[in-house]
């Protein structure tokens, strides 16, 4: 009688525990499925506030590079019509600018503007022409002689092709993703200063059919890759912010200087008109009119020669100051 005894509470014992088991197996799914449930929507906060801010930028460094545009075929036009008028004009110099190492402006200064201008126009943004999206937002983010070079390779800048096309920060700010093969705020991330950030759904395990203790396994080690990417997240969100910062700053002071410039040329012809296109013959106050529009053509030129963001996608750290330096010359 002992035996089957014994027999009988082994088998009991095995049923409470196998009855624990699966009791504790569905108490661990349960909690798998929350903790799964918390990395998701934890890495949707994170992508939404990636994207906000992406689409952030991404409209001021277009309005920079719309603005410029406007520039060029506007008030800059009408500078280089203007003075180019004056003659016995060999080299004017502006002591105030000396900081920002200007040099003086001459004849070559002025035929400069004139190349930046016909080769606007011979790649398809002469006046009364627009810009796409990206080519608006390529425009804002490089310097003069990075864009240009695009164009003087014979291309359409407003097809964003050249270098504009293949920097893949610009590609990212402009459409969220790389044109080859997608990846959103990873490849975004990537190419914002080296943050590898893995696609937002990829990372997680699949915890359905697992087993309990397994599942949340897979889900914990989910909520920890959530974390991570939060974290290389908000580096990704400053290097953003610092950009929005630096493009809004830019934008404002170019704005600032067109505004001077359009005055002083409006001067300026005023000045031609009762002193003549003679400049040698002119007055002292016509002088400082001609020095006063010269000056802020070099802020104004000083920039467009400015880049917000390096050929790698990069902020370029120097220009900020440099930006402030030309806002405070600009009086």
């Amino acid at each position: 009688m002992a035996v089957p005894i014994i027999l009988g509470a082994i088998a009991a014992g095995s049923a409470l525990y196998g009855a624990y088991k699966g009791v504790s197996g569905a108490m661990d799914h349960s909690t798998a499925t929350d903790v799964n449930q918390d990395a998701r929507e934890m890495l949707d906060a994170v992508n939404r506030r990636v994207d906000e801010l992406r689409r952030a930028t991404n409209a001021v460094l277009e309005d920079y590079g719309s603005r410029k545009l406007r520039a060029f075929n506007g008030i800059i036009s009408d500078f280089i019509e203007t003075f180019g008028q004056l003659k016995s004009v060999d080299a004017i110099h502006t002591p105030e600018l000396d900081k920002l190492d200007l040099g003086d402006f001459s004849s070559g200064t002025l035929q400069s503007l004139r190349n930046d201008y016909a080769l606007l126009k011979s790649s398809g943004l002469g006046l009364g022409s627009g810009l796409g999206g990206g080519a608006a937002l390529a425009f804002g983010a490089y310097n003069g002689t990075m864009l240009l070079a695009t164009a003087s390779t014979g291309t359409a800048i407003s097809t964003l092709s050249g270098a504009a096309a293949t920097n893949a920060t610009l590609a990212w700010l402009g459409g969220g993703s790389l044109a080859a093969g997608g990846g959103g705020m990873a490849l975004g991330a990537m190419v914002l200063g080296g943050i590898v950030i893995g696609p937002a759904l990829a990372i997680f395990g699949h915890i359905v059919g697992n087993k309990g203790e397994e599942a949340l396994n897979n889900a914990r080690s989910n909520l920890e890759q959530a974390r991570t990417i939060r974290k290389e997240a908000d580096v990704l969100c400053m290097k953003l912010q610092a950009i929005q910062r630096v493009s809004a700053l830019a934008n404002t002071t170019f704005s600032k200087v067109s505004s001077h410039l359009r005055h002083s040329v409006s001067s300026l012809k005023i000045a031609i008109q009762q002193e003549g296109d003679d400049y040698a013959h002119y007055t002292e106050g016509a002088r400082e009119i001609v020095l006063r529009s010269v000056k802020f053509a070099q802020l104004l030129k000083a920039m467009i020669d400015t880049p917000i963001l390096d050929e790698d996608g990069n902020l370029v750290l120097s220009t900020e100051k440099r930006t402030e330096a030309i806002a405070a010359l600009a009086v």
